[in-house]
Parts: C-alpha cells; sequence; structure tokens
C-alpha cells in the first residue's frame, strides 16, 4: 500500500470521527428545539426551515459540491426526525398497541369471504389460515371487501401476488382504496392436477378445462396428448364442478387436490405444471388491527411529496433500522395525479424500530396508513 493511500485513509478516519462527534452535537441540539416548540405550542415539523437549511448548505458548498452536500443534509434531518421519535414514540405506539388489543378480540370460528367457489385456490388459502371457520363465496375481488365492509364477513383471502405472473394490480387497487388492514398471509404452493370422474383413464380424454392460466402452465404436459382440446373456463373450481356434474370420462379438469376432494374426482396426473416453484401469496384483510403473538410482517401504504429524492429518503429509514423490505408496488391513486406505494417489510411489534418507524412515518408522509403486523405462513 503506498504512503500516499495510507495517508489519505488516515484523514478521512479523522475527518469520520470529527463528523461523528458534530452530528452527536447537532442531535442534541435538535432536542433541544423540539423541546422549545412543545413549550411554545408550536409544530414540531416545518418544511419552511428545511427548504431554508438546504439552500444554505448548498450556498456553503457551492456549485461545485452542491448537488451532493444538499441531499447528504437532508438524510441527516430526516434521521435527526428518527431520532425524535425514538424519544418519543407517539403514533407508533398508538397504532401497535391498539392492534395488540385487537388480537385478543378476534372470533374463534370467524365467516371468511373468498373470490369464486369451493375448491377454488383462495378457499384452500382461507382454510389453511383459518381451520375453524366458515368459508362464503363471492363473485368479484371487490364483493370480498364489501363483505368485510357490511360485517357479513370477519375476514376477506385475497392472492396478491403469484411467482409466475407477479403481482395482482387489482387487488393492490382494492387494499388502497378501503385500507383495511391485513391479519395473515400465507404462500399457498400452485400444484396442478388433471382431475376425471371416478373410473376415467388418461387414454380416454378428449377435452380439458380450466382457468386460461392454469391451462398456459400445464400446455407443454397437455401437448403429450394427442387429439385433446382445451378449454379456458372462469377458473379452476368451476371446471372441477362441471366436469363432475357432466360425469363424462371424456372430459376432465385442471384444478387442485384440494378441488378432487370437494367434488369426488379422481385425480389422473399430479404435478403437471411446467414450473414447479410455482406459488401464490394470498392475505386475509380485516376492518380491524390484529396484531398476533409472533407477528413477522409488516404493511405501509403512502404517498409521497413531488421532491427530488422523496422516495430514497424514505427508503433510507429502513436500511437506517436494519428493516428487511420484501416488497414495494407503486400504484396511480384514483381520480388524482399522484402515487400511492404499497410495501410489505420484516418486523415485529416487539422491535423498538418498528415502533419508531411508525411515528417517523406517519409524521412525515401525506395519505400514511399503518395496514398491521402479523403471521406470514
Amino acid at each position: 500500500m503506498s504512503e500516499l493511500l495510507e495517508q489519505a485513509r488516515l484523514e478521512i478516519n479523522r475527518v469520520d470521527e470529527e463528523l461523528v462527534r458534530l452530528l452527536g452535537e447537532r442531535m442534541r441540539l435538535v432536542d433541544d428545539v423540539i423541546r422549545a416548540k412543545k413549550e411554545a405550542g408550536l409544530p414540531v415539523l416545518d418544511s419552511s426551515r428545511e427548504g431554508k437549511v438546504l439552500e444554505r448548505v448548498g450556498q456553503m458548498a457551492g456549485p461545485e459540491l452542491s448537488p451532493f452536500v444538499k441531499p447528504v443534509f437532508s438524510s441527516i434531518m430526516d434521521m435527526s426526525k428518527c431520532y425524535q421519535h425514538a424519544m418519543a414514540p407517539g403514533d407508533g405506539l398508538r397504532f401497535l398497541q391498539d392492534g395488540q388489543a385487537g388480537a385478543a378480540a378476534q372470533p374463534l370460528h370467524p365467516r371468511v369471504a373468498c373470490q369464486g367457489s369451493p375448491g377454488a385456490f383462495s378457499g384452500e388459502a382461507a382454510q389453511r389460515m383459518y381451520p375453524g371457520g366458515e368459508l362464503v363465496f363471492v363473485e368479484t375481488w371487490d364483493d370480498v371487501f364489501q363483505a368485510v365492509q357490511d360485517g357479513s364477513c370477519d375476514f376477506g383471502v385475497l392472492p396478491v401476488e403469484n411467482s409466475l405472473a407477479g403481482s395482482v394490480g387489482q387487488v393492490y387497487d382494492l387494499l388502497m382504496k378501503y385500507r383495511f388492514t391485513i391479519s395473515r398471509a400465507c404462500r399457498l404452493p400452485v400444484v396442478h392436477n388433471l382431475l376425471g370422474v371416478p373410473g376415467s383413464t388418461l387414454d380416454e380424454i378428449s377435452e380439458i378445462y380450466s382457468h386460461p392460466q392454469a391451462l398456459a402452465q400445464c400446455a407443454k404436459w397437455c401437448s403429450r396428448l394427442p387429439g385433446v382440446r382445451t378449454i379456458p373456463l372462469n377458473n379452476t373450481a368451476s371446471a372441477s364442478k362441471m366436469v363432475a356434474g357432466l360425469g363424462d370420462p371424456k372430459k376432465a379438469a385442471i384444478s387442485s387436490a384440494y378441488c378432487a376432494g370437494i367434488y369426488g374426482l379422481e385425480i389422473l396426473a399430479s404435478g403437471i405444471q411446467t414450473d414447479l416453484h410455482n406459488a401464490t401469496r394470498f392475505v386475509s384483510v380485516s376492518k380491524n388491527l390484529i396484531i398476533p403473538q409472533g407477528a413477522n410482517r409488516v404493511s405501509l401504504i403512502f404517498s409521497l411529496p413531488h421532491e427530488v429524492g422523496s422516495l430514497n429518503r424514505t427508503l433510507a429509514h429502513f436500511s437506517a433500522m436494519g428493516l428487511n423490505l420484501t416488497k414495494i408496488e407503486s400504484r396511480p391513486a384514483p381520480e388524482s395525479f399522484h402515487y400511492l406505494f404499497y410495501l410489505d417489510f420484516a418486523g415485529s411489534a416487539d422491535s423498538g424500530s418498528l415502533e419508531q418507524l411508525i411515528g417517523t412515518l406517519s409524521a412525515q408522509l401525506p395519505d400514511f396508513a399503518f395496514l398491521g403486523n402479523y403471521i406470514e405462513e
């Protein structure tokens, strides 16, 4: 290593030590400002003051360094706000306490709304999440939310993403519209099987019915059956129900083993999908915030101010607190010209960092909604 490089690194270490000392001093001074504002009854957040600080440091840095110095100071001010909320959690603590209180009040045998008909993957996911629940099948995803909204069901189970097809945009739009909280989540392996009436054989099959996506995922296997037609229907469960009702050994459906049991069909071939790692993530929504013991996933919705770097500064909070983002989805807000962001990340109400983050973001961001801290299986 050259002497020049070694000397430069030593100087950087010296400057870093001084920066840390000065940042600590700045944090303490900010604390004094907060106390003074509270005593005077003034709002804690002052966006105009922040703008003036950035303008001043930009002038001090000069035109060459200003574009690099101003984002650093913007981040420093954001972290100062995190520090303030760590000292006085406020809304973050309230959200979490309300949710933990709601966990004790959830019904033992809930009514659960699912889109589709008996045998649908959403029904299988609902049964997995609520083994003692009563499943109520409705026609559309919006009907699921309506059933929860009017109180006829306690929970609604919906698909939010598939490992092959990606996010289910319409469901995210409904989540953002209704702002229900998420109570549970699970990943359901999608295993497609060829189902026929009892006594039928592969050699007899001439027509196969299923949802278009299921047919596409099994197209390679189906191509091995010469002369067999594939016919799309609105979902895998209705295909199974139709085949069972017809009782024709020449007709088969592509669906799940769960569906076969419901309609008394036999599995003629199992695991016929091309991708063996296909899975769909389902969530359960509720009007009431419920945070169970062992919750390991958090979901938020918020919009951002129309400022350069606003998303980057927001995401910096997660990095600073050591929180791992698992999902970020942006959707256009209805009847407006801005976007809403949906985030999932690993976290627990038992962690002080979650309390701190919620308090910070709820104070800083417009249109903020805490969607819940729940168990994802």
